[in-house]
């Protein structure tokens, strides 16, 4: 969990000082897309690993302050897009994260029901191999010193 946190905010680290030097050295905001879609990305990692609990009492601090860093580039990219008058670019671009945020929760949420759905069938198969080889083996021998007493 610690390597994920890791990842995750050095991933938001990244985005955040490339943001801040597109903006400082250019007026395209479409250059700025990618970046957002690495806080996007960030932001859902950062929420499940914190729905997991299982963080550290380090990774919780982590966590937080990466969420709140997000918070604050986003607000800054905000203003970036309002201020050169693409405030319905903006609004279009979160739309348009928060669909894709969607689409990776439910990803998510695939791949975590697959991985219970494999442990079940796991269980099961251990089970019935117990039978064949621990069972089987036990109910042929009292069938066979069965049928050794009565002939």
């Amino acid at each position: 969990m610690i390597a994920e946190i890791s990842a995750v905010i050095a991933g938001v680290n990244a985005a955040t000082s490339a943001i801040k030097r597109v903006a400082e050295t250019t007026n395209d905001i479409s250059s700025i897309s990618s970046f957002l879609s690495t806080l996007g990305g960030a932001e859902v990692e950062l929420a499940r690993a914190q729905n997991e609990g299982k963080l550290s009492e380090a990774d919780a601090v982590k966590a937080a302050l990466a969420k709140k860093q997000i918070q604050e580039t986003m607000q800054e990219v905000k203003d970036l897009f309002m201020v050169s008058g693409n405030g319905q670019l903006y609004n279009e671009a979160m739309a348009a994260m928060a669909e894709a945020r969607k689409a990776k929760q439910r990803e998510l949420a695939r791949k975590a029901a697959a991985k219970k759905q494999l442990r079940k069938e796991l269980k099961e198969y251990a089970f019935i191999f117990l039978g064949v080889v621990v069972l089987l083996p036990m109910i042929l021998a009292l069938l066979f010193n069965f049928l050794l007493k009565n002939t």
